[in-house]
């Protein structure tokens, strides 16, 4: 009976573990495509009412976008830079690439920084980096999310039997 247990409690500790992995990619697609609506948002903010890095930063702030903090609002309220927070922020995120980071690091470095016309380049810039960033997640996820799951309760399933 006990041997039976450690199985079952081996086997449901690789599930969870395979559906971890699983999540975290999963989370990758999610938060790329909210940012990529984040973006098209603030292009629409900027083309059409002319906002400002505060502004755009106060009115898109939402809890699928965490990074962006009551701190950077702030600064970014009293004409500071926030490209090194931004960064930061960013790459605290544990999900995402290098090339993830890479790209949206490159739209806080440059929010405020230039013209009107200038910020809407960057932003077409950084959506078209993130739909290829998009294309790829979506990819990773429909293979690789299910793999995990599988690969996870095989294994647990592998190490129940070798306690057995």
């Amino acid at each position: 009976m006990d041997r039976m247990l450690l199985f079952c409690f081996a086997t449901f500790c690789g599930a969870f573990v395979g559906i971890y992995f699983g999540k975290r990619i999963q989370d990758r697609y999610i938060f790329l495509t909210e940012i990529d609506a984040l973006i098209l948002k603030m292009e629409g903010l900027i083309k059409y009412n002319r906002y400002s890095v505060y502004e755009l930063l106060d009115k898109t702030r939402n809890e699928k976008l965490s990074f962006i903090t009551d701190d950077m609002i702030a600064r970014s309220r009293e004409g500071k830079r926030i490209d090194e927070l931004w960064r930061n922020e960013i790459s605290e995120i544990k999900y995402l690439t290098a090339d993830d980071i890479r790209v949206i690091s490159l739209l806080g470095d440059n929010l405020g920084k230039t013209d009107t016309e200038g910020q809407l380049a960057i932003m077409q810039t950084v959506r078209h980096s993130l739909d290829t960033l998009i294309k790829d997640s979506d990819e990773i996820r429909k293979k690789k999310t299910r793999l995990y799951r599988t690969l996870g309760i095989l294994l647990g399933a592998a190490v129940g039997i070798v306690l057995l």
